[in-house]
């Protein structure tokens, strides 16, 4: 019988140690601006709810947009809310990238958008953290 017992509890410490250890990048939080021309700025905001803002500034009008992100192991997915007044892209279209911070520069990889103009701005821009 004592030979038993020992075994059950080495497998169930090795079952939850072998469990998913994937965590929520949360590194992206916080705001950042590309490095866009002088006439033009483009602004994201991700918060801890993983709600992001997109704030586009050129010849003195601002365009803006909101929905949902999720960032986990380097992988960045967003969509698009259709709550806002003029989605950039459709609600029910998913945009995949890799993304990568170094020092205080981000940038986005395309692996798959639907939205052209999404995917033109995001994997094309470097941004850099402002808070």
């Amino acid at each position: 019988m004592q030979y038993f017992s020992r075994p059950v509890p080495l497998l169930l410490l090795l079952l939850v140690s072998c469990g998913s250890s994937r965590q929520p990048d949360t590194e992206i939080q916080g705001a950042w601006k590309s490095l866009w021309q002088e006439d033009m700025t483009l602004q994201l905001d991700f918060d801890e709810n993983n709600r992001f803002k997109v704030t586009l500034s050129r010849t003195g009008q601002t365009h803006t947009n909101s929905g949902w992100y999720s960032a986990e192991s380097k992988l960045f997915l967003l969509k698009d809310s259709i709550n806002y007044p003029l989605p950039v892209c459709n609600y029910a279209d998913t945009g995949r990238y890799h993304f990568e911070i170094k020092m205080d520069t981000l940038r986005f990889q395309l692996i798959n958008d639907p939205c052209e103009r999404r995917a033109g701005a995001l994997q094309l821009e470097r941004f850099v953290r402002i808070r």
